[in-house]
């Protein structure tokens, strides 16, 4: 006897699903760069009067669905992949009802550097996304870090929040197209975890070496339980600690001097009192996740952060990167040497 009332239900709730449906619309299109078409990248779109974001990632062939999206106007975003391209951003696209936007991307080409800066090259091309499997363990239980890393940005970073001075800083780097930047004389360009380069981890129970191919190489993790000098002399990398919170790396680093300027590709100044702290998570084989917070009273009004996700190389290696070995930049923009 309660058949006809099921249906009766079964057919209210299928005309609201259908009510909702068509007030929504989608955009298709095609993912690519300058070469071919770009798989496995984020692809955005930020309701404008909501602040809602949706997301999804190019497939097969470049393509991309954003489906089931309420009918409005939209900013598209896709990521910077690697220092391979540039940040692709197009305004007020207008979703209508029941409609389908189709909408090709091409991204723009970013600084591709020198022999060694490959890691875009993976980011594009997708290399290494079919390694699979459980995360490894060290002899003590510990999750095992060690391999060689393609760094990714953080596909929706938050805006830093500068003091005055901070940004009046900032804004002259801007002015002169972030000329001076000490990355283009040979010297450490970013104390931070950000540059979209490859990482080699070499961990052992009471120390994990990273290295890299920007300047200075190298960065070492104390795991042995000493502290930070009581009165260290500044340097560029800061002395970092280590310590294990569960299945979470957390590396705790202070003692900077104020010359890098951090977080990249945002080029910030900062002070010595640059505090920084990392989690590192292998949750499996092929993936690093690294949740980065700095924080610095000379320079932020709060906290910045950056979540970011490694993705494992192994058939890649890090190469010799001597920056001094025929560096055009300062010629190219008038810097005298």
């Amino acid at each position: 006897m309660w058949r006809p009332a099921i249906a009766l239900v079964l057919l209210a709730l299928a005309s609201l699903v259908g009510l909702a449906q068509a007030d929504r619309g989608s955009i298709t299109g095609t993912l690519r760069d300058p070469d071919d078409v770009v798989v496995n990248a984020s692809v955005q779109a930020r309701n404008l009067s909501t602040g809602k974001v949706y997301s999804t990632t190019s497939a097969a062939a470049g393509r991309f669905a954003l489906k089931d999206l309420p009918a409005g106007t939209y900013e598209i975003r896709v990521p910077q992949l690697g220092i391979r391209t540039l940040p692709y951003v197009k305004q007020d696209v207008v979703v209508a009802a029941g409609r389908a936007v189709s909408l090709d991307i091409t991204l723009s080409r970013g600084n591709l550097g020198v022999v060694g800066d490959d890691d875009g090259f993976l980011a594009v091309r997708n290399k290494y996304a079919g390694v699979a499997g459980a995360a490894p363990r060290m002899r003590d239980g510990k999750p095992d870090l060690s391999g060689v890393w393609s760094a990714g940005v953080d596909p929706n970073p938050e805006t830093p929040s500068l003091l005055p001075s901070a940004d009046a800083v900032w804004k002259e780097r801007v002015a002169t197209s972030f000329r001076d930047s000490p990355g283009a004389v040979c010297l450490p360009h970013d104390s931070t975890p950000s540059i979209p380069l490859l990482y080699k981890i070499v961990q052992t129970p009471s120390l994990i070496v990273m290295l890299f191919e920007v300047e200075p190489h190298y960065r070492q993790i104390f795991l042995d339980g000493r502290p930070h000098p009581a009165d260290a002399d500044p340097t560029w990398m800061g002395h970092s600690v280590g310590r294990w919170e569960g299945t979470s790396l957390i590396v705790d680093t202070r003692g900077f001097n104020d010359k890098t300027w951090i977080l990249w590709p945002a080029n910030l100044p900062h002070t010595d009192k640059l505090h920084m702290t990392e989690r590192y998570r292998r949750p499996d084989l092929g993936h690093l996740t690294v949740d980065l917070t700095v924080d610095d009273p000379g320079t932020f009004t709060k906290p910045v952060e950056r979540h970011t996700i490694w993705t494992l190389a192994p058939g890649e290696e890090i190469v010799e990167s001597i920056c001094n070995e025929n560096n055009k930049y300062p010629e190219n923009v008038g810097i005298a040497r």
